[in-house]
């Protein structure tokens, strides 16, 4: 049976039923906003700073039963990971908005242990003219945020929790019954649901 390919950003921003839909009708699915271009300029601006960079928009694939659940990381080095966010200077920054950044870094780290630490340039960034890299991580590696001009470290507690969370929303999203049903009792609340699985530190 071919198996069904989903984003980890999708699995975390998005509803079952929202997902559901863009399966069924992929056109209808948003195209990149004016913010979102400036902030894969930024998260290039950062990279060219980065030393020892072995590249950006590295990832893996955690796959089981009838699900693929695509992930990349923005920035990669051998002993620590970088997820940029741009934040426009201007904006007042709703908590919602940072807590569900680190909760994406949190599933993120959580998902490349999974991966055991194997990493490689994600198709669309090799589609985008970049050269393709692969690599092993340290298995003590950093996760970082930067948020803007705030940098954070996460550190992931119960991995498998978040896993298991995960790859139970993706299931749910294969009809749209189990879609209903799952985002009547979890809908926007993936954060408290894990905020026990990790921890996370200004620096």
């Amino acid at each position: 049976m071919e198996k069904i390919n989903f984003s980890a950003k999708d699995l975390l921003c998005r509803s079952c039923m929202q997902i559901k839909m863009f399966f069924e009708k992929p056109e209808l699915k948003p195209k990149p906003n004016l913010n979102q271009w400036k902030g894969v300029d930024y998260q290039h601006e950062i990279a060219l700073t980065i030393k020892d960079i072995i590249g950006e928009e590295m990832g893996g694939c955690f796959e089981y039963d009838e699900v693929k659940i695509y992930f990349s990381n923005d920035i990669v080095t051998k002993d620590k990971i970088i997820e940029v966010k741009y934040v426009d200077e201007d904006r007042v920054v709703e908590e919602w908005y940072l807590n569900s950044c680190l909760l994406q870094c949190a599933v993120y780290k959580a998902l490349t242990v999974e991966c055991g630490n194997k990493l490689r340039t994600s198709l669309f960034h090799i589609n985008n003219g970049n050269s393709a890299q692969n690599c092993i991580i340290d298995n003590d590696f950093e996760y970082l945020l930067y948020f803007g001009k705030d940098k954070y470290r996460i550190d992931v507690h119960n991995s498998k929790k978040i896993i298991e969370f995960i790859r139970t929303k993706a299931k749910h999203c294969l009809t749209w019954e189990n879609a209903r049903f799952f985002d009547n009792q979890y809908k926007r609340k993936e954060y408290d649901i894990l905020k026990d699985c990790f921890t996370f530190n200004k620096i």
